[in-house]
Order: C-alpha cells, then structure tokens, then sequence
C-alpha cells in the first residue's frame, strides 16, 4: 500500500506548486476521502488509484465518522437518508484543512485513471468551490446495498470538489454549521452564489449508468469513474459498467502490497 504521502513519481513532475495544486507553500495537496466501513475496500482502492498515478506529493485523510465523534466535531445524529456515513461529514473538509489553502474532497466509490495534478491545474482563484455540474436525475430507487435513492437540485456536485478553503465564504462551514444545516443548505452549496462556484469537466466524475464516452472523442473519456449506483465491492454490483477496471486496480493494489510485504520479511 503506497504511504499518505507520495513523493513525485518523476524529476519532471509538476515544478511550481502554486499553478499544479493551489498551495503556494508547496506542501502536499490535501485529499480527503469520504470513509464508510461498509466500503472500506472502496476507500483503499480509491486512496491507491490517487496515489499511484499522481505526479505531485499528496497527503490523504479518511474521513472517518466515528473519528470524528471522538474528537467532538460531529455529533448529529443520522437521517433515515443518509446512504453513507459521510453524507454530511464531507462539508467539514475546509475545516479539516485549517481553512488553509485548497483542498479535494471525493466520496470513496471513485476510481482515478489519470494523474489528479490535471484537474489541480485547472484551479482558478477566483471560486470559492469547484465541481463537476452534472444535470442527474437517476431513475433508479436504491443505490449501493439497498440504500433509498434521493433526486434533489445539484445532485452528485459535492461527491467530488476541489474547496477553496481560505475562502471567506467557506469559512461558515465550521462545525456548528455542519451539524445542524439542512442537506438542502449543505449539499447544495447555499453559503454560496452561484459564480462562486467553478466547473469542472464532467470526466473527473463520471458517473456509471449516465455518462458516455464517445468513441473517437477523447474529451469524453472518464478521468475519474465514480460508481455512484454502487460498485464491485457490492456482490449485486459485480458485474457493472467499469467493474472490470475497478478489479483490476484491486488485484494491482493487493500484488503491490505483497511485494511490500516481502521486501520488509
């Protein structure tokens, strides 16, 4: 298993830390994952799809919910629609960060394809948050292991956003805030108008079962695939769209980390 923190895969990685990842102190970008234990295979191979093809140092937190609880920054108590655990927990990730710098928040049913220094470059100063700005009202009921699927305004744009986490505006999101804001407020994104926040191309989450790739268009091809109906660690999603990639990636990550195992013996 590749460590928090990975160094550049290459010498001529991303030079400037300010244009590759919004932190003009050059530290690791900060990445958080949401983190449920039903889904825990799901965070791992997230964390190694990250990991293993980004050219710049990242820094990777699970956003645990129990964590949290001990910590005493979340304390509310869950909704009958809540699907993960990190249903609201996720909007604590400027805080997380010391309202510091940009950060990236990304549910764990995401597998990346591409080094995320891509999407760090399109980083604009501007915007108080980043996101893709998908236009999604799936006709299914449930999602993942029998949980109710809800359709409400900007769905699926806080599964993956790159948080401007200095931003005056975002500062509201303080714990008091998370814990009792409504999902409406939170999930989409009230504390803000509407060019406060930017977009994103819809390849760094594209969503299993509603967007295409067009044969021919390489702008259409997914950068990040988010199984955002349920994935390969489901046993009643084994065989869907992408699951052969997001297999791949697990048998890769599990020989990984018995090399790593051999070279500690």
């Amino acid at each position: 298993m590749p460590n928090s923190v990975a160094e550049p895969h290459h010498q001529n990685g991303v030079a400037d830390p300010k244009s590759s990842n919004g932190n003009a102190s050059g530290k690791p970008f900060k990445i958080f994952i949401g983190y449920d234990p039903r889904e825990d295979l799901a965070y791992e191979v997230c964390r190694y799809s990250l990991l293993k093809r980004s050219s710049i140092p990242l820094e990777i937190h699970p956003i645990k919910q129990s964590e949290l609880r001990e910590k005493g920054v979340y304390w509310r108590e869950r909704g009958k629609l809540e699907s993960t655990e990190f249903s609201f927990s996720r909007f604590l990730t400027p805080f997380l960060a010391n309202f510091d710098g940009w950060a990236f928040f990304v549910d764990c049913d995401f597998l990346y394809l591409a080094d995320i220094s891509e999407l760090f470059r399109l980083i604009d100063e501007k915007y108080a948050i980043m996101c893709v700005q998908h236009d999604y009202a799936p006709k299914e009921t449930t999602k993942m292991d029998g949980a109710v699927q809800t359709v409400y305004p900007r769905k699926n744009w806080s599964s993956m956003v790159v948080y401007n986490c200095g931003h005056p505006k975002n500062r509201v999101l303080t714990p008091e805030v998370v814990n009792k804001e409504t999902g409406a407020y939170l999930h989409r994104f009230q504390w803000l108008e509407d060019d406060d926040i930017g977009e994103v191309p819809f390849v760094w989450n594209f969503l299993v079962g509603h967007n295409r790739a067009v044969e021919g268009d390489p702008s259409t091809y997914p950068k990040a695939i988010h199984y955002t109906l349920g994935g390969p660690w489901f046993e009643q999603w084994k065989d869907c769209e992408f699951g052969e990639l997001w297999l791949k990636e697990l048998e890769e990550m599990r020989k990984d980390e018995e090399v790593r195992k051999d070279e500690v013996l």
